[in-house]
């Protein structure tokens, strides 16, 4: 039902475009933990606006968010959104 959910917070965009952008860098085998917090906040200064403007404010579940979370590839990120 499309009328479920809430308008997401940026904080619940920010834990997303987080979550995407460590599993896409991990698929490219990064895998330091301080160079994937350097390679987000860069991704973050590149896009990181232009991405929160077309989040914040799309509905969202809560149920979506936490399957985020959890999820380890880019497929299952985008099945937890669709």
């Amino acid at each position: 039902v499309s009328g479920c959910g809430h308008p997401a917070t940026r904080e619940e965009c920010e834990e997303i475009f987080e979550r995407s952008a460590e599993i896409e860098l991990r698929s490219q085998n990064v895998t330091d933990p301080i160079k994937i917090q350097e390679r987000i906040k860069e991704a973050r200064t590149a896009r990181g606006e232009e991405l929160m403007t077309q989040c914040v404010g799309k509905r969202i579940t809560s149920q979506a968010v936490a399957c985020v979370k959890q999820a380890s590839t880019a497929e299952q990120v985008d099945r937890c959104l669709d």
